[in-house]
């Protein structure tokens, strides 16, 4: 801000022309003061906007919780009912033997002993007699291919046989791949 001259000092002209100046300093300064009052009125109107905006999400905030929470009671409920109808499905039942009908499965339970007894003897026999001679391994063999089907033949050669050193490249291995290939059916 520029500093005020001495006003003893000035002419009465010059005093007109600062009194000028002022009187538009101020009217550019009611001007100013105008627009912020204007700025501070529409930033009270926004934060009101916002302050409702705030309580309705609040609002429904609430309401969310409450519907997760009764959605929560819902789900504890049906897996209660789930637990109690899968018991009552696959849970024990009510059919024990009495002490007359056990003597019924003891004839029973005699041969079961005597068919595993046999199991586990055979089982060792195979034990030993396979530690004793070697288990071929059966590889899966491929049947070869009918000779009436149409075959194409596609080879994959490098594009240079010599090596970068000069020497003559030597055949290391083949990799051969039979696929057949679908069709679908055609009319004649």
């Amino acid at each position: 801000m520029n500093t005020l001259p001495d006003l003893s000092q000035l002419t009465h002209e010059q005093l007109l022309e600062f009194t000028r100046q002022l009187a538009m300093q101020h009217q550019q300064l009611a001007e100013d003061k105008q627009q912020l009052d204007a700025q501070v009125q529409h930033l009270e109107v926004s934060n009101q906007q916002l302050d409702a905006r705030v309580q309705h999400l609040e609002v429904t905030n609430q309401q969310l919780d409450s519907k997760v929470q009764h959605l929560s009671i819902l789900n504890q409920k049906y897996e209660h009912e789930l637990a109690l109808f899968k018991q009552h499905k696959f849970g024990s039942k009510n059919e024990h033997l009495t002490a007359k009908q056990i003597h019924l499965w003891d004839e029973a339970v005699e041969e079961d002993i005597a068919a595993v007894d046999l199991e586990l003897e055979r089982l060792n026999a195979d034990k030993t007699h396979a530690g004793t001679h070697k288990a071929t391994v059966n590889k899966p063999k491929r049947r070869l291919l009918p000779d009436h089907l149409h075959t194409i033949r596609i080879e994959h050669e490098p594009a240079s046989t010599q090596c970068s050193c000069g020497c003559q490249l030597r055949r290391i291995g083949e990799d051969i791949s039979e696929k057949l290939h679908f069709r679908p059916a055609q009319f004649y």
